[in-house]
């Protein structure tokens, strides 16, 4: 099949990949703009780029789990006081993968999941005033522990979304907004994630220097996710120890062949374009 067939048959998709949760404008068109930046750079790791004015925190209280969608709630109810001493300075956390806000915050406006990100990433955004101080303050978390930035209001924001915006819009690396599909195991091999199945694999996708250098453990596969009808083009490689995944939009897979999804990857990978 030529590409340009490929690229017909790519256009009659059955998805559009995974639904975007309505938001306000702002915090929207913070959204668009960390999606852009998520199409074109690589998944970063949890520590993210310190904000001016912003401190960051870490703690290791337990295990998170997922957010639910954004939205705007003005008095979120704060769970039963822990006997986990608090920190310093720390309005907000999140402590066995709940948020918890300390005694004495008031909060005047939270958005929830600000990020948009996958369980078991967290993100919140809170306008809240401790000790006397207002603050604007973001705190995410994966893995047992949370950073937390913050600013003094109307820092070079005309509001509290046009600030929790710009931190979205800033962002770049992160959860990247597709399933976690494949991960590396002790032995260091490349397997699915527990609920993924694998259609189509190859560990020699030969995607060129432009991809990895040589010697690099690379690969490609077809793969679905239990609970999703779609399937993903998954193409990865093992840099310094590190997995990075890169999966390309489910319509992007619908009426094309292992074979060609290979070629169409080395026809990107080959121009230096690739398929982030």
């Amino acid at each position: 099949m030529s590409l340009s067939k490929l690229h017909e048959e790519i256009d009659r998709s059955f998805g559009d990949g995974p639904e975007h949760r309505p938001v306000e404008n702002r915090i929207a068109a913070g959204h668009r703009a960390l999606r852009r930046r998520r199409a074109a750079e690589a998944v970063a790791a949890l520590a993210v780029v310190g904000i001016i004015g912003a401190g960051w925190y870490a703690v290791a209280p337990g295990q998170p789990v997922g957010t639910g969608p954004i939205a705007v709630n003005p008095t979120p109810t704060p769970t039963q006081e822990p006997e986990l001493p608090w920190e310093d300075d720390i309005p907000v956390r999140y402590v066995d993968g709940e948020l918890q806000i300390r005694d004495g915050v008031r909060v005047h406006e939270h958005i929830a999941n600000p990020y948009d990100y996958r369980p078991p990433k967290l993100s919140d955004a809170f306008d809240l005033t401790y000790e006397g101080q207002r603050q604007w303050v973001i705190i995410d978390g994966k893995g047992g522990s949370f950073g937390m930035s913050s600013s003094a209001p109307s820092n070079g924001w005309a509001s509290f979304a046009d600030y929790v915006a710009d931190q979205v819009d800033g962002m770049s690396g992160g959860d990247d907004g597709w399933p976690d599909t494949l991960l590396l195991d002790v032995s260091g091999n490349v397997v699915p994630t527990a609920g993924t199945t694998v259609h189509n694999r190859t560990d020699d996708p030969r995607l060129g220097p432009s991809f990895a250098p040589a010697g690099t453990p690379t690969g490609a596969a077809v793969v679905s996710v239990e609970g999703d009808d779609k399937s993903y083009f998954v193409v990865w490689r093992v840099i310094d120890g590190e997995l990075d995944v890169i999966t390309t939009p489910p319509r992007d897979v619908v009426g094309a062949t292992f074979e060609e999804l290979l070629s169409y990857a080395r026809g990107k990978y080959a121009s230096g374009e690739g398929l982030r």
